[in-house]
């Protein structure tokens, strides 16, 4: 099972992820319900590395079936479009929760 982890600062906003395990819905090479995580998770990363020059994180940080980052607080604009992506990722993959529910959960943790 995929378990994905969200924390959320006092403001809301994502301060920290964790996506760890495979779904084990099919082989290996032959998963979408992981396939549909592992781009979610990935296009997020790189897309604000590309798009918006903001490190999120290196490689021992994103190894197959395990990624932890920390979202960088940011201020203005920057941090707006930076949170922006990483909601779309966490939307993204509670849609793929929802209709995988025996192969992927997902948990938004509130810290105070």
């Amino acid at each position: 099972m995929i378990r994905a982890n969200v924390w959320r600062n006092g403001q809301g906003h994502i301060d920290r992820f964790s996506v760890r395990g495979h779904a084990e819905a099919a082989d290996p090479g032959y998963d979408i319900v992981c396939a549909a995580v592992s781009v979610l998770v990935t296009n997020a990363i790189n897309s604000a590395e590309q798009l918006l020059r903001v490190h999120i994180a290196d490689d021992e940080q994103v190894a197959p079936g395990d990624v932890q980052c920390s979202i960088p607080a940011l201020s203005g604009a920057q941090n707006e479009k930076l949170q922006l992506l990483f909601e779309s990722m966490v939307f993204g993959i509670q849609q793929v929760a929802d209709l995988y529910p025996d192969f992927v959960n997902l948990t938004v943790k509130s810290q105070t």
